[in-house]
């Protein structure tokens, strides 16, 4: 059996076994921590119906508003920086979109999925870059300053960027920065409390987004541009809330469950109408977007831990469930 591992992964002091059955045996050599996971398709109950590209330290995870492009940050071990790779989600090579030796770890699409705003952290830099989702040679700066930062959502109409900076005063807040006129970057929350993973609504009027008011991570939503209105979603904690085109706001659990908060908008007029539980998943970054979830909702593509180095000797299985197509 003929399995395809990345060039970099074959380099590592790993025993790579094709057995009879269906599967590989990674195992790991004492001081050579590994990490691998795979972007797997997940129906609502967490029923696995497929995967996309091959095994890789992937990060950040970001579907294209389209469906047609899963973007994500993948690790190269030998630089120690990040790169973002598009993956067709129809099957078909995956394409590296940058390949600096600065370290690119997160990426957006624009509402059109033509436009892609991704950052971009290198000695002396920690920019933001917009370009063509098809080639990142077309980039150009957006912002550039001082401040570590990471675009997280861009506004349905396309006029506004949602970003998080980290600064030692009041650790993550969550900036605006305007696509037209001046471009003035102005704080939308930045108290003393950490705000971070913020999302517009499908009609631009609302923002959600997980602060840490009360002594740990809940999901809140409030409005947008004037950061008042309504408040917490979340009753035991949340984090990496996705906001999707039918209002629902999908959301990470402290014990690792998506949750799925139905919610009622009407204009200025927003109501929780209740909170489901979807099923658990595994992840190997708390610090990035695990999940999306498609337009629909149907779908949910999660970066599903393989190998890590608290289990470098995994069975990884080649296999999904008879019922499932497989997405290559």
């Amino acid at each position: 059996m003929l399995v395809s591992i990345p060039r970099w992964i074959a380099r590592l002091p790993l025993l790579v076994a094709a057995c009879t059955a269906p599967a590989i045996l990674l195992e790991a050599q004492p001081g050579a921590p590994l990490l691998l996971s795979q972007l797997t398709w997940f129906d609502r109950t967490g029923r696995a119906l497929g995967t996309i590209g091959t095994l890789a330290d992937h990060g950040n995870i970001e579907l294209s508003p389209d469906g047609r492009t899963a973007a994500a940050a993948v690790n190269d071990r030998e630089l120690g920086t990040h790169d973002i790779w598009m993956y067709p989600t129809s099957g078909g090579t995956r394409t590296r979109f940058t390949s600096d030796s600065t370290d690119e770890n997160w990426l957006i699409f624009g509402p059109d999925s033509a436009r892609v705003i991704f950052n971009s952290f290198g000695p002396g830099r920690l920019d933001l870059f917009q370009a063509p989702a098809s080639n990142s040679a077309g980039r150009r700066v957006l912002l550039d300053d001082a401040v570590a930062k990471w675009p997280v959502s861009w506004s349905p109409d396309g006029q506004h960027l949602l970003y998080v900076t980290s600064t030692p005063d009041t650790g993550n807040d969550i900036w605006v920065l305007p696509l037209t006129g001046d471009r003035r970057p102005f704080p939308f929350l930045n108290g003393p409390e950490s705000e971070n993973w913020a999302a517009f609504s499908p009609d631009g009027r609302w923002v959600v987004f997980s602060s840490t008011a009360t002594g740990r991570s809940e999901v809140y939503v409030t409005g947008f541009p004037d950061g008042g209105g309504f408040g917490q979603i979340s009753e035991t904690g949340g984090s990496q809330a996705r906001w999707r085109r039918n209002g629902e706001i999908v959301y990470l659990a402290p014990d690792r469950r998506l949750m799925a908060a139905k919610m009622r908008v009407d204009g200025n007029e927003i109501e929780l109408l209740g909170v489901e539980e979807l099923f658990a998943i595994t992840f190997p970054y708390g610090s990035y977007h695990a999940f999306d979830v498609t337009a629909d909702g149907q779908r949910i593509l999660v970066n599903t831990t393989i190998v890590s180095p608290d289990s470098p000797t995994l069975t990884v299985s080649n296999e999904v469930p008879a019922t499932a197509s497989r997405v290559p």
